[in-house]
C-alpha cells in the first residue's frame, strides 16, 4: 500500500470518528450544548432524541412529566412571548458516574433584537443510555414559560 493511500485512509477514519462523536453526546456537558442547539433550531424531534423517557421537569415548584422533553415545549407560544433564541451562559458538572450525571447551568433567552429577556439557572439530571447522554430531569427554581 502506498504511503499516500495509507494517509488518505487514516484521514478518512479520523473524519468518520469525529463525525460519529458529534452525532452522539460523548459527555454530559456536550449533551447540554447539543440540547441548546436543537432548542434554538426549534426541532422537537431532535429534542426528543436527546432526552430520555419519561422526562420530568420541575419549574417554580410545579412538576410535570412527559414522554420526552420536546413534548413539553410550544415554540409558537415562546415566540409570542418575545423569545427568538437561547444562549448557554455557564455550565458546571456537579456529579458524574458511569450512568448518571448532574449539571448546574445558566442560560439567557433573547428577543429578535438580541436583547436579554430572561436569565435562568437550572439543574439537569442526565442518564447514559446506549453510550450517549440523555436529559432525564430538569429543575428550575423560578417560573419560566415553555410557551403554553
Amino acid at each position: 500500500m502506498s504511503l499516500k493511500l495509507f494517509r488518505s485512509i487514516l484521514l478518512l477514519l479520523g473524519l468518520l470518528s469525529t463525525n460519529l462523536g458529534l452525532a452522539e453526546a460523548p459527555d454530559p456537558v456536550s449533551a447540554i450544548e447539543k440540547f441548546f442547539l436543537h432548542f434554538n433550531e426549534m426541532d422537537k424531534d431532535k429534542l426528543n432524541e436527546v432526552s430520555d423517557s419519561p422526562f420530568v421537569f420541575s419549574i417554580g415548584g410545579n412538576t410535570t412529566t412527559a414522554d420526552r422533553y420536546g413534548d413539553l415545549i410550544n415554540f409558537e407560544g415562546l415566540k409570542k412571548s418575545g423569545w427568538a433564541y437561547s444562549k448557554l451562559s455557564e455550565t458546571r458538572l456537579i456529579y458524574q458516574d458511569e450512568t448518571t450525571a448532574m449539571i448546574d447551568f445558566s442560560f439567557t433567552r433573547h428577543d429578535t433584537n438580541d436583547e436579554v429577556i430572561s436569565s435562568t439557572k437550572a439543574i439537569y439530571v442526565l442518564v447514559k443510555k446506549q453510550n450517549t447522554w440523555k436529559l432525564k430531569a430538569g429543575f428550575i427554581p423560578y417560573s419560566l414559560t415553555l410557551g403554553h
